[in-house]
């Protein structure tokens, strides 16, 4: 799995399967094996001109790690973030994540993410005032597919585009009801095909 932070993660389970006296070749195949649907995915145009991470997170630490390994592996290239944060619940992310996105990204993308029954346009707003903090190049897409498509096909080349918060849920909390939707991954396989066809 990609991301420095894995490599940390990696590293405590290396520790910890050592004072288990797990045998080292079982450690090795469990490595090469350990994948979480959604977590640090990563995926490219074909000449890869941009390179797209889908990923879970959706928190202050989260968010560091990601902006941490993204500047550290991927350097030279501008930064884009899509994400929302969810309606009735953990206010301090909308300042954390608004700050750290607008710190770290050429442009922010802003969208759903379970808005519950909050008005995605509302929350988006929230997080903006925090993201013009440090940065005013920000949009605000309210449908999550739409605006991972406008980050795919709108962006510049040499691009990172990060897309964060949702992975392979292939649902939405809007109001008390969970719709059925495409996940994060799925819409970025279908755009990256749209996109290199029009090439």
């Amino acid at each position: 799995m990609p991301g420095l932070f894995n490599v940390e993660n990696a590293l405590a389970a290396i520790a910890v399967t050592y004072t288990l006296n797990i045998p080292e070749e079982y450690i090795y195949e469990g490595l090469k094996k350990a994948r979480s649907s959604g977590r640090m995915e990563i995926y490219a145009t074909k000449n890869r001109d941009k390179i797209i991470i889908v990923d879970y997170a959706h928190n202050k630490l989260s968010f560091n790690k990601l902006y941490e390994s993204a500047k550290s592996e991927y350097p030279g290239r501008k930064i884009f973030t899509v994400f929302g944060c969810p309606g009735g619940k953990a206010q301090v992310r909308r300042r954390d994540l608004g700050l750290l996105s607008g710190l770290y990204s050429d442009k922010v993308f802003l969208t759903a993410e379970d808005p519950g029954d909050e008005s995605v346009k509302d929350i988006c707003e929230d997080i903006a005032q925090y993201v013009k903090v440090n940065n005013d190049n920000y949009k605000i897409i309210e449908d999550r597919e739409e605006a991972i498509k406008e980050s795919i096909m709108q962006t510049e080349a040499n691009s990172l585009i990060l897309i964060t918060g949702k992975g392979n849920e292939t649902r939405q909390k809007i109001g008390k009801e969970y719709i059925p939707c495409r996940s994060d991954v799925e819409a970025v396989k279908k755009y990256l095909k749209e996109y290199d066809k029009a090439r």
